[in-house]
């Protein structure tokens, strides 16, 4: 059956010598694997640039029932993301929050919120004019909501300790290592719940930003199997040191 969905790239294979396998969160049907032939050849009508990170585009391809991979006819951009493309701060997020959704996201189920969720990021880090230092931080917790294992927000005078394994508050120290405690754990209930546009609580400057930073990767660990061990976020800490 052939089939035009939008979707968001997330991840490229080379497959043969002219072909590429791409990962695909799409808007109907979920994240998808589908098989571009003959992209990487100087003169094909499809155009492997359109398969960048976080690409928007509109896919037309031939969805067989049982097919392990399903063969894309046709490829258009559905939206430019010039603001990403030409600020070396937004391509760095752009980075992160790409592989962050390629590890995170488990399964194929189609999930309309999720789609509007991601589709809407990066539209808005495309054309926000705002900085963009903390910008992962708060997508990486909006992404663990949408995901269904968003941090329980009780934090209290009394409950002050983040267990990053049940996630939620505590009194005391849990016996494991994976907690936050202190002004870290303050400043990590200050950014739960908040969404792109909302003012940034006070002190996050680049060692805060660096050590919240790893303790969210690690909670992603903690929270999706397979999860595995990121690396873009590795480029955020270079580019964005006060």
């Amino acid at each position: 059956m052939l089939v035009v969905t939008r979707g968001i790239v997330l991840h490229t294979v080379d497959y043969s010598e002219t072909s590429l396998v791409v990962k695909v969160f799409t808007e109907q049907f979920g994240m998808q694997s589908y098989l571009a032939k003959g992209v990487r050849k100087a003169k094909s009508k499809i155009k492997r640039n359109l398969f960048g990170p976080l690409s928007l585009v509109e896919i037309t391809a031939n969805h067989k029932e049982n097919a392990g991979l399903f063969i894309v006819r046709d490829v258009s951009c559905h939206r430019q993301l010039n603001g990403i493309a030409s600020d070396i701060q937004k391509t760095a997020v752009a980075m992160f929050i790409n592989e962050l959704v390629y590890r995170a996201i488990q399964g194929e189920m189609h999930d309309q919120l999720l789609y509007d969720f991601l589709y809407n990021t990066i539209t808005h880090l495309d054309k926000t004019t705002e900085p963009v230092t903390s910008f992962h931080l708060v997508f990486a917790l909006q992404l663990a909501h949408n995901l269904g294992f968003g941090p329980h927000d009780n934090y209290s005078g009394v409950t002050t300790v983040f267990d990053l394994a049940e996630a939620h508050f505590r009194q005391g120290l849990p016996d494991h290592p994976h907690y936050l405690e202190g002004n870290l754990s303050t400043l990590f209930h200050e950014l739960i719940g908040l969404n792109q546009d909302s003012p940034l609580p006070q002190g996050l400057n680049h060692t805060v930003r660096q050590a919240l930073l790893e303790k969210t990767m690690e909670y992603f660990r903690l929270h999706v199997p397979s999860f595995g061990e990121m690396k873009s976020h590795h480029v955020l800490s270079e580019i964005f040191r006060d």
